[in-house]
């Protein structure tokens, strides 16, 4: 569980890092496009998280393997709805909104590579 989350803080670091470097390079605009893109990712790696953990010890194999696969379905569909609301708002700049998003999925490589447990 601690590896599911801590991929969401590697998420929130790069959507924060990516906000904070668009405000200093183009404008306020830029920073609360990268924000919102990647908000949505960290939102959609959130719920995952949550819906593949919320059992106990003792579930079944095939309930944890279910709930995996319809996490990731709404995970993809939460995520491809947030997509398309901001996006037709026309408030925010959808390059930076895609790439933001896009740049969470770095989360995945870097969030394991913590230092080695010892058990």
């Amino acid at each position: 569980m601690k590896a599911a989350f801590r991929v969401v803080a590697w998420q929130l670091a790069i959507t924060l890092a990516a906000g904070a470097v668009c405000w200093l390079a183009w404008d306020l605009k830029a920073a609360i496009s990268a924000l919102v893109g990647g908000g949505i990712g960290v939102i959609a790696t959130s719920f995952m998280a949550f819906a593949l953990f919320r059992h106990s010890e003792g579930t079944s194999p095939t309930r944890i393997a279910w709930s995996f696969f319809l996490g990731e379905f709404l995970k993809v569909a939460l995520s491809i709805g947030l997509l398309v609301t901001a996006l037709r708002s026309g408030r925010f700049a959808a390059g930076t909104v895609l790439a933001t998003y896009m740049a969470t999925f770095v989360a995945y490589w870097l969030a394991p590579r913590g230092p080695p447990s010892r058990h």
